[in-house]
């Protein structure tokens, strides 16, 4: 009895030990295909995420380059109708208000020129910073462009794509015809021009089919911006690039209903390096005509690479932790959830972008509007002039607020080239209206090293207009040093405004904070953003006050 009760005991040791080793097996088993299930099940609902975020960004961006192109024609349009333009279109007096507006222009997107050119097509005034001298010749080209058998004040503004013997890919050229006020005919036209790869890639990746990039085509779907640069300036429907695409019938499809106007997104797969993409794509509109078809295109493999490599590492824990599955769980949720809030963030980014284009709309009317209403009133009512000052004032405030939040929330891949200080700084300072009770000097010894020229230009900007705001009205002063070492150089930015008290001091970086009533609080907090992508410092001290910006020498031999 003895032994048959110590068999008994052990058989039920035994069998509990079979049962236990089952359940986990079967635990396992279960979880693995659960998991199995859910991977595609998160895959497809990411993938669905992805595309309504993706769409979101694509309609964004394309309100943005919709919206600078309008504000470059209107910058034209003012030009096109002052007196000087009026009488001749080659004076000194037009060519210092074409130069003035080049750099107005200049500031919104890197301009390569600006020309004014009779009926005949003839060049009589030129600004530039990249091109030759054209001044005297013939643009060649540029009547079939256009359509010269229509009469051009009848074109209005026409927004073109032109090959250049300057640059490897085509030029955006904008131009806009220049009317006789008193006969209502075409005296010339005035032609701007910008690479497209600097001008797109502000606004996105275009090089690096990693991750998320831009695909631009203009309204002929002449190629402008392609990751595969061998494809640039080709017609998109042409033997050449058809046979490389296999002639896809839906990718063929979906920029066709680009084309008409339609916001479309496709799920393909080519046969090449990326594989299978996400690619959203809309209509870049300019006043009322499709001008481009812009496309966000997105490689599937860099979003599921994440979800991959988070799944794997939750079934190995889920193995060998069963007594934690629903830890591994919850910290799974936890990662998605973040995952999900910093696609949410994103979105929010890209809707105060929308919102800041929108705002654009009617500030552009309301200068127009103000330009308008000074030309006819010529100073002969004072009220008048002085509310149209007034109105100037909050126009260029809000403008600068509007700049401030697109500047805060684009994220651009940085393009580190060789740039002068010194140049960079006159640029800055060129961009800014300078009160006349305040002077601005410049280092007197100039330095060329590497940096990202529209980010810095941004810091630059945002450093020196705090200082005049500081200052006021009051006689004052800004000095600009610089020093070296063999690693890095530092800038000081000091003026002769109000101290700064040691408790906001250590808040003027914050995004959000600021002791201006009319601040954002988005600006110094970018310049930190900015100068920390360099792998720099920026600091504040006080007495005088003075911002202060260190950034490392990197390798200025070449580009």
């Amino acid at each position: 009895m003895k032994i048959d009760l110590v068999l008994t005991t052990n058989n039920k040791k035994y069998l509990w030990y079979v049962i236990t080793f089952v359940i986990i097996i079967s635990v396992v088993g279960v979880t693995i295909k659960i998991y199995s299930i859910g991977e595609e099940n998160i895959k497809t609902s990411i993938l669905e995420n992805q595309v309504e975020i993706q769409e979101i960004i694509t309609t964004s961006i394309s309100k943005n380059i919709s919206s600078e192109l309008e504000l470059i024609i209107f910058e034209l349009d003012i030009l096109s109708q002052s007196a000087e333009f009026q009488n001749d279109l080659g004076t000194v007096e037009s060519s210092q208000l074409m130069a003035q507006t080049f750099n107005r222009i200049n500031s919104i997107s890197p301009t390569s020129q600006i020309l004014a050119i009779d009926e005949n097509f003839k060049v009589l005034s030129q600004v530039s910073q990249s091109h030759n001298s054209l001044v005297g010749s013939t643009v060649k080209g540029l009547s079939e462009l256009m359509g010269s058998e229509e009469n051009i004040a009848v074109l209005g503004p026409q927004i073109l794509s032109i090959n250049t013997l300057l640059y490897d890919e085509p030029e955006i050229a904008v131009t806009f015809p220049i009317i006789d006020e008193q006969t209502k005919s075409s005296v010339g036209l005035l032609l701007i021009t910008f690479a497209s790869s600097e001008f797109f890639e502000r606004h996105g990746n275009i090089y690096d089919v990693e991750s998320r990039f831009l695909m631009v085509m203009d309204e002929n779907h002449i190629l402008l911006i392609h990751p595969n640069m061998e494809n640039v300036g080709k017609d998109f429907f042409g033997n050449e690039i058809q046979t490389d695409i296999s002639q896809n019938s839906l990718l063929n499809s979906h920029i066709s209903d680009i084309l008409q106007g339609d916001l479309s997104t496709i799920i393909f797969t080519m046969d090449d390096d990326i594989g299978e993409r996400i690619n959203s794509g809309i209509s870049v509109t300019v006043n009322g005509k499709n001008e481009f078809v812009f496309a966000v295109v997105t490689p599937t493999h860099s979003i599921n690479k994440e979800v991959d490599e988070t799944i794997f590492f939750t079934k190995i824990q889920t193995i060998f932790l069963l007594l934690l599955v629903t830890s591994v769980l919850l910290i799974f949720l936890v990662k998605r959830s973040q995952s999900f809030k910093k696609e949410k963030l994103s979105v929010i980014g890209q809707l105060s972008s929308n919102i800041a284009h929108d705002i654009r709309n009617p500030l552009g009317a309301i200068k127009n509007s103000g330009v308008i209403i000074d030309k006819e009133n010529k100073n002969s009512n004072e009220i008048i002039s002085r509310e149209l000052k007034r109105i100037n004032i909050s126009v260029r405030r809000i403008s600068h607020q509007v700049e401030e939040v697109l500047n805060y929330v684009r994220t651009t891949p940085m393009i580190l080239k060789s740039h002068s200080i010194n140049q960079t700084l006159q640029e800055a300072i060129d961009t800014l209206d300078i009160p006349q009770n305040i002077s601005i000097n410049i280092p007197k010894n100039d330095i060329t090293i590497k940096f990202d020229h529209e980010k810095i230009l941004i810091v630059f900007i945002n450093i020196i207009l705090n200082a005049i705001q500081s200052i006021g009205d009051k006689n004052g002063i800004i000095t600009i040093t610089t020093s070296e070492t063999s690693s890095d150089i530092t800038l000081e930015f000091e003026n002769s405004g109000p101290n700064i008290s040691s408790n906001d001091l250590k808040h003027i970086f914050d995004t959000l904070f600021t002791t201006k009533l009319e601040g954002t609080g988005l600006g110094l907090s970018s310049c930190k953003n900015i100068i920390e992508q360099h792998n720099g410092e920026i600091y504040a001290t006080s007495d005088p006050v003075t911002f202060s910006i260190k950034l490392p020498r990197g390798d200025s031999s070449d580009d």
